[in-house]
């Protein structure tokens, strides 16, 4: 009894053998299930690589950052921080008043020689100042200087000051990838005792102890009880960004990766079960003989089962090949052997679960016809339908083919929607890439409404008495200037923006530097719709000394405290001809930028008000000019502005062309990284279309056959097949034109809601159009290719060999 307990239960090799011969023998089936399965993993693994490369990047960045920077800190709070346990390393530095030279902004800087584990600007060539007179500088600073970039070589500077020193250059940095302001790098000694540096506080930048396994509001709890204790008030404590949203994943990007992940498993899943379905249909003749020989229903589910867990171990593994290195390529500063293997085996353990569930019902299907069905058995009886009464039938190619789908509705609309899913995820990253352009990339802030801002230069404003206000009392942006600007042949608009500079005084902020920005009673409306709390009358605004407040979550993050509806503040300013103190009533607050408040500080009140608080001044702070056609014309009339802004030392302008460069690296790679997504994602739905079309031909062989016996010509046949291709290929492009659409809006939608307000939806036509040549194209190449293919054998061959 035992013996043969174990001779029926001896099996395992002999499945295995047969599974094995499966593969090896229908190589083509098996060629489109492997291609299915790699690109499947390599797409999830592109994607997964990607986000968790993310991290793993930030992280090693802010691993050289400090978390936390204490600012304007004195000896007592630089002891008091010395002493603190939580304080794993701390380091000082310094920022002097930066000053603009021939167009480029520059910045007096001390830090310490020694920062590591924080990360600052290398000196790559030459020393570290430690002369009170030595500086290190970029190497294009001194091109800008227009001196000879080597070490020893003096150099002159005037600061904002007035005073003009003299240095040597000891060293030069480490060159950013973009250059907006030029650090100078000062020695300890000039820190403590040179002109520019000895009034300036100290900043404490530190690293906290532990802070890696802090949750993000752990962290910031930590950093404020630390500074409380050293005596630093909370609007000088300045958390790093970059390291509190690093102890959190991303949200939008873990939902946006499961969410295509998921789609593209369930692509996966359409497609392997139908090729899997195709393949056991056209081998239950070959079930038959083996439940003839013995086999039981669990070993030919066993059987299928064996199959494809072999062919998703062998697709995996090259899916993996592929994916590894793009990831890699797309982002080289995240890579991380662990983390790879790590996400590798989570999405080889997906697949598997997904080929498992794909060829279930197949494997059933293989497992419940008996011999003597399996002798009978056809595909095309499979259809409970009641046949048509119709006696006159069209026996047209095209009118088969349409016979043929309808015959397969369950295969035909499966196909359909597996196709059409691919194209959905296609369409959606497709409009992605149509709706934000380089351009709108670019068109943030104030490029919203305009190529060109003009504004006070930055060196004025600094060292004019009255600060933004004495250059108002003659201010340069007047109306003849503004005029002489819309004289220009090309220019279709100039906006004009108010601002004022004061000082306020609230709760424990005192004389703080901040503005006053005006809406207009036109405006009203527009800032209504973002107003959070409170509400105002614009009347009343005016005569009873009342303010709104912009953006009181960041008051709130900034000072530990939020502008309350009912107080009051109290500002202090220079009106044009005296200081003033004058208290108001905060009545509202808003927390969403507005073209109204764009330009503003904390405080926004009405027009008429600011008129009335500055009589006699223009408070015009800002100039904002559009052009048409700036890509064709923005060449031939920047250079005229320019002009115009040249003869006043007092002006400066920045311009949308200046800000296309700086901003190319950042949307090339937003660009590179779903345009490679999309690419891989047409190559799917390709895949998956031609896996289609090539295992339903070679499945048909018989009824192909049968049907040239009786007088179809090759043509006709080749026509037929063609048709039931272009069936497919035109209810996917169906699906996709409706679904794909409505996803991609939505999701253009969703980014501006999030805050992404340069993405404006466009149907990606061209995208769309490419899209649908090749989806056409390919069924009618791919069935001309196989029909010739299966005529390569005479008729009377492939009809012998149906017996």
């Amino acid at each position: 009894m035992k013996t043969a307990k174990k001779i029926i239960n001896n099996n395992q090799a002999i499945i295995r053998h047969l599974a094995m011969r499966s593969i090896k023998t229908s190589k083509t089936r098996n060629l489109f299930i492997l291609i299915t399965i790699a690109l499947s993993v390599s797409l999830l693994g592109v994607m997964a690589l990607f986000t968790s490369a993310q991290g793993i990047e930030l992280k090693r960045q802010v691993a050289m950052m400090q978390h936390v920077t204490y600012m304007n800190v004195n000896a007592a709070q630089i002891a008091a921080l010395e002493s603190e346990e939580q304080v794993e390393f701390m380091t000082l530095d310094k920022l002097g008043q930066g000053f603009e030279l021939n167009g480029e902004m520059i910045q007096p800087v001390y830090y310490e020689e020694i920062t590591a584990p924080i990360k600052t600007t290398a000196v790559i060539e030459g020393s570290y100042p430690h002369q009170f007179n030595e500086i290190a500088v970029n190497k294009s600073l001194m091109k800008v200087l227009g001196v000879p970039a080597t070490i020893g070589e003096t150099v002159s500077l005037t600061f904002l000051d007035g005073e003009t020193e003299t240095f040597i250059v000891c060293g030069f940095l480490e060159e950013a990838e973009v250059t907006k302001v030029y650090p100078l790098i000062f020695s300890r000694e000039y820190a403590e005792n040179g002109p520019q540096l000895k009034d300036v506080a100290y900043h404490a930048l530190c690293r906290i102890q532990g802070a890696e396994g802090m949750s993000e509001q752990e962290f910031l709890d930590t950093i404020r009880s630390i500074g409380a204790e050293a005596g630093i008030e909370r609007k000088n404590i300045n958390e790093n960004n970059y390291f509190s949203n690093s102890l959190t994943m991303s949200a939008m990007n873990v939902g946006v990766a499961v969410g295509v992940g998921i789609g593209i498993l369930l692509v996966s899943v359409l497609v392997i079960y139908s090729v899997f379905y195709l393949s056991v249909v056209g081998r239950i003749r070959q079930f038959g003989q083996l439940r003839t020989l013995g086999a039981t229903k669990k070993q030919i589910r066993a059987l299928v089962r064996r199959e494809g867990v072999l062919l998703c171990l062998i697709g995996s593994m090259a899916g993996f090949l592929i994916a590894w290195p793009i990831a890699y390529y797309i982002k080289p500063g995240g890579w991380d052997w662990e983390s790879t293997l790590i996400v590798s085996l989570i999405i080889l353990l997906a697949d598997l679960i997904t080929v498992l569930i794909s060829i279930r019902k197949p494997a059933k299907l293989a497992a419940s016809v008996t011999s003597i069905e399996a002798s009978l058995f056809s595909q095309y009886r499979q259809s409970r339908k009641k046949e048509s009464k119709s006696i006159k039938r069209k026996m047209t190619p095209l009118h088969l083919a349409m016979m043929s789908a309808e015959r397969n509705r369950k295969k035909t609309l499966l196909t359909m929607i597996s196709l059409g899913v691919g194209g959905v995820i296609f369409l959606s990253g497709a409009t992605f890439i149509g709706s934000m352009t380089a351009e709108d990339y670019s068109r943030q802030g104030f490029y919203q409404w305009g190529e060109y801002i003009i504004a006070y230069d930055y060196n004025a404003s600094q060292t004019m008495e009255n600060g933004n206000v004495g250059i108002q009392l003659n201010n340069p942006l007047n109306p003849e200037f503004i005029e002489s600007i819309k004289e220009i042949d090309g220019v279709k608009a100039v906006q004009s923006y108010h601002k004022a500079q004061v000082n306020y005084d609230y709760k424990d902020q005192v004389n703080n530097q901040d503005s006053l920005a005006p809406f207009t009673r036109e405006d009203q409306e527009n800032v209504r719709n973002v107003l959070e709390e409170g509400n105002f009358d614009y009347d009343e605004m005016i005569a009873n000394d009342e303010l709104l407040i912009v953006l009181n979550g960041v008051a709130e993050e900034i000072f530990g405290w939020k502008f309350e509806m009912g107080d009051t503040v109290t500002l202090h300013y220079f009106n044009g001809t005296e200081e003033v103190e004058k208290n108001f009533k905060v009545v509202g607050a808003i927390d969403t930028y507005s073209e109204v408040t764009y330009n503003s500080g904390w405080f926004l009140i009405p027009r008429e008000k600011l008129d009335l608080l500055f009589p006699g001044v223009d408070t015009t702070e800002m100039l904002v000019v559009s052009v048409d056609d700036f890509e064709l014309r923005g060449a031939e009339i920047e250079p005229q502005i320019q002009n115009l802004v040249n003869e006043n030392p007092l002006l400066a302008m920045d311009t949308l062309r200046e800000e296309l460069i700086a901003d190319k690296i950042s949307f090339t790679l937003i660009n590179r990284v779903i345009l490679g997504l999309s690419i891989f994602i047409i190559a799917f739905s390709l895949i998956n279309l031609i896996n289609t079309l090539m295992t339903n031909i070679i499945s048909r062989r018989q009824e192909f056959s049968m049907l040239q016996s009786i007088g179809m010509t090759s043509g006709q046949l080749m026509k037929m097949v063609q048709g039931e291709g272009l069936i497919l290929a035109l209810g996917n492009l169906v699906i996709t034109l409706i679904v794909g659409t409505g996803m991609g809006y939505l999701l253009v939608h969703l980014l501006r809601e999030l805050g992404a307000t340069y993405m404006h939806y466009r149907f990606p036509i061209w995208y769309f159009l490419a899209y649908l040549l090749v989806t056409l194209l390919v069924p009618v190449l791919v069935s001309g290719v196989s029909v010739r293919s299966f005529q390569n054998n005479s008729l009377v061959e492939r009809l012998r060999a149906m017996e």
